[in-house]
């Protein structure tokens, strides 16, 4: 089972019935895992916009809802969307893959991780045979559904 396949399936187990998003090489297979998982998956023309309706979607069906974004400028354009969610304490799960380490030269590449109120690593490739050793275990994925949608890490 891939990495994202297991983040996927256990997202979905949690509660996660709805994903927006707009889906390229580095969130594919993360989306599809979810939608495999029984969560539906709304396309958006752009990042920001698919953040704003999970947003919209969490406040209005007092559920968890997930945006799925591409790494790099996918997260950059998601941005506004993501930091109104975290300033009115919406119960939105951000996911966006990471470039793989031995991909970046030099400092230019920013991880998700770097992002303002994060709160964790994202893994290092969601299509990776194995979880890499920095993988969230699965008991880190059932914390970050519940810190959503309560507001505290626990």
């Amino acid at each position: 089972m891939l990495v994202a396949e297991a983040v996927g399936r256990a997202l979905a187990g949690l509660g996660v019935d709805t994903v927006f998003g707009v889906v390229g090489s580095g969130n594919f297979h993360v989306t599809n895992a979810l939608v495999a998982g029984g969560a539906r998956f709304v396309a958006a023309r752009h990042e920001c916009g698919a953040a704003t309706m999970a947003d919209a979607y969490a406040r209005t069906s007092r559920g968890v809802s997930a945006v799925s974004v591409h790494q790099g400028c996918g997260l950059t354009n998601a941005m506004t969307g993501i930091a109104e969610a975290a300033k009115s304490r919406t119960p939105v799960l951000v996911l966006a893959a990471d470039t793989a380490g031995a991909a970046v030269r030099g400092s230019r590449c920013s991880s998700p991780a770097a992002a303002p109120g994060s709160r964790g690593r994202a893994p290092r490739s969601s299509a990776s045979p194995t979880p890499p050793a920095r993988c969230w275990p699965p008991r880190r994925w059932s914390r970050a559904c519940s810190t959503a949608t309560r507001g505290t890490w626990t």
